[in-house]
């Protein structure tokens, strides 16, 4: 076999593609480490044994691009549910819908500074992963890591940092009349109704990440919610916030249903993420049809 290096398949974002009988095992153990959603093997003059040796890891054939072409699919938790991208979701976003938004060192990836404060780690960080974290986030950042991985001697967990994380297979969503569509121009009122209401970071090129919506009254931007991380076949709605004067009209609930309903009509699922001490917010989310999920939330580390 050779050990020619797996390129990105563009036509399948976090997926990574074979188009050589490469080292199956080692790419596949790298895949699932770096939260890729698949890997796609095309099998176009491959060895029988080659190909039978796919079929033995679990690879399956039935791909609209050829009966040559052979996937395993990545996106299946312990349970057997299709979430287990979610247990890493800013990672596998980053190597796949998002990977224009990356800087990168080594297995790592974070936002771009102006874009999110989110940063990806491998599931089972090596001492050099830990390393290219140092280097690439610098001394006193924090970031989010899974629930698998084991942290070096001198890191230590940030107290009280905690958070949870819902899932929406059971919401449609609905349009809501009065939601308008917010675009980069409106970046300067978005980052005034972010400081008054503190729903979390927000930054000048959040809004790249996806499709964003607010209400208006007397032009005045008052409340809000948009789509941020983007695991494959999953979008999270984030930024949800109400004005002070204006809380109690069930903004947010239309809102959070508003985005849900274009998440659903592009075939994807919806999730949220709050802090766990929000309990005003996760009861609302759960009245929606959110569930908890137990795995997912990160654990958050400042480096050293």
């Amino acid at each position: 076999m050779t050990t020619d290096a797996p390129t990105t398949d563009l036509t399948r974002p976090g997926a990574v593609v074979l188009t050589t009988a490469t080292d199956v095992e080692a790419v596949v153990g790298h895949a699932r480490n770096t939260y890729a959603a698949a890997v796609v093997a095309d099998t176009a003059g491959w060895e029988d044994g080659d190909r039978r040796r796919l079929e033995d890891l679990g690879f399956r054939g039935g791909d609209p691009r050829g009966t040559a072409v052979r996937t395993l699919d990545l996106t299946i938790a312990d349970d057997g549910t299709p979430t287990r991208l979610l247990d890493n979701p800013a990672l596998a976003s980053l190597n796949g819908e998002h990977a224009r938004f990356a800087e990168r060192r080594g297995d790592i990836a974070r936002y771009l500074p102006d874009v999110s404060v989110w940063t990806g780690i491998p599931e089972r960080p090596t001492a050099a992963d830990w390393d290219d974290v140092r280097a690439l986030l610098g001394p006193g950042a924090v970031f989010g890591v899974g629930a698998s991985a084991v942290l070096p001697e001198g890191w230590h967990a940030v107290e009280g940092s905690g958070g949870v994380q819902l899932t929406g297979e059971d919401i449609e969503g609905a349009p809501d009349p009065e939601a308008v569509e917010l675009t980069p121009d409106d970046v300067p009122e978005i980052l005034e109704l972010i400081a008054r209401t503190k729903p979390g970071p927000f930054l000048p090129r959040t809004i790249e990440l996806g499709r964003y919506v607010g209400v208006r009254r007397e032009g005045r931007l008052i409340a809000m919610a948009g789509e941020r991380l983007h695991p494959p076949g999953w979008t999270e709605i984030s930024a949800v916030c109400t004005d002070a004067d204006f809380r109690g009209q069930g903004l947010g609930r239309r809102l959070v249903l508003d985005v849900a309903h274009g998440i659903r009509a592009r075939g994807e699922t919806p999730l949220m993420h709050a802090a766990a001490g929000n309990t005003g917010a996760i009861g609302l989310y759960q009245h929606l049809g959110f569930r908890l999920r137990e795995r997912g939330a990160p654990r958050f580390v400042q480096v050293p």
